[in-house]
């Protein structure tokens, strides 16, 4: 029987981390190993599968960028443009995992799965976690039900939409879940089981952007002022994420200072700041009135992400706030 081809990309991260001793799980230096030395501390994988390895980057996710995912999108397509492979692996720091994947899902369309994994303690850690992760992440891949399904994030036994996952712990291997979307499948002795039928958001007509939009975040709390969104649109920020109070609320203060924005130019959209559940349109403001979006029960890292790509296609906010209703749709 042959074995099925995978692409596996590297990009640093804790699991490919290292620690003084194997005894330290928290205190190490992300990215300190190449991807193909962790994919030998897996035999089995190469038992299973024909494997091609490559490295765009090398970095703790931390310093992961958006003009790091042109590399990194460039390297998944070539990867699915390859007809022999049949499934994509993306290793990755957890800090910003949730967002590369975002990226990901909402900028590559195909069918092929592509997953992003990554681990919570380093590689020399006596119970580092990246290893199962990795053979985890490998068996979804190779899985025919992974499908068109969009990118997904392999932790711990359990399969997330790349949409809906989000990190909940800062160092427990159970860090990452979708608290409102739920799991969409789990692995288990390279066993994969789908709690749902396939299904994925719409994806942007990809064009490699020259230049990345700025577009920043506004979070609100107890006693804010209209400071930070000022400096934003100084420095030349298109798109400003109102992290607001409860259902995206925002102090009367500077309301009318937010409603002007879209005006002037700059795209506003309303999310909810630390809480789950959906924001709903015109619950404060008239939305539709001052051109200012709502992102339903996005969170506000991730609605940035569709107004990145949105904009950076030469989307309005009346197209923005259509993708994100078909996303929203698609679930």
């Amino acid at each position: 029987m042959t074995q099925p081809t995978l692409a596996l990309i590297g990009t640093g991260g804790t699991i490919a981390g290292a620690a003084s001793a194997a005894s330290v799980s928290t205190d190490y230096k992300p990215a300190s190993l190449s991807l193909a030395a962790v994919v030998d501390t897996v035999p089995e994988l190469r038992q299973r599968y024909n494997i091609g390895v490559t490295q765009p980057m090398q970095l703790a996710s931390y310093d992961v960028r958006p003009e790091h995912w042109l590399d990194l999108h460039a390297a998944v397509m070539q990867a699915v443009n390859n007809p022999h492979v049949v499934g994509i692996v993306v290793t990755h720091g957890t800090d910003t995992l949730e967002e590369t994947a975002t990226f990901l899902h909402l900028s590559v369309d195909s069918d092929k799965p592509i997953i992003v994994v990554g681990a919570m303690r380093p590689a020399t850690a006596y119970s580092a976690d990246g290893p199962a992760n990795l053979l985890d992440a490998c068996s979804v891949a190779a899985c025919p039900g992974a499908r068109g399904r969009g990118t997904l994030v392999v932790m711990n036994g359990r399969i997330h939409s790349g949409l809906w996952v989000g990190k909940r712990h800062v160092s427990s291997v159970e860090a990452f879940d979708s608290p409102l979307a739920g799991a969409v499948g789990e692995v288990a002795d390279q066993a994969v089981q789908w709690f749902r039928a396939a299904g994925r958001a719409p994806t942007v007509a990809w064009q490699a952007p020259s230049a990345w939009p700025r577009v920043d975040i506004a979070v609100a709390y107890a006693g804010v002022d209209e400071t930070a969104m000022r400096a934003f649109v100084a420095a030349g920020a298109r798109g400003i994420v109102h992290a607001g109070l409860g259902n995206a609320n925002t102090p009367t203060a500077y309301r009318a200072f937010i409603q002007s924005l879209p005006a002037q130019g700059v795209l506003v959209a309303r999310c909810a700041r630390f809480i789950t559940g959906s924001v709903t349109r015109a619950s404060v403001y008239a939305d539709a009135q001052y051109g200012i979006l709502t992102a339903g029960p996005l969170p506000p890292h991730k609605v940035r992400i569709v107004m990145l790509l949105g904009l950076a296609h030469g989307m309005d906010g009346p197209a923005i706030q259509a993708w994100i209703d078909r996303i929203l749709l698609a679930g």
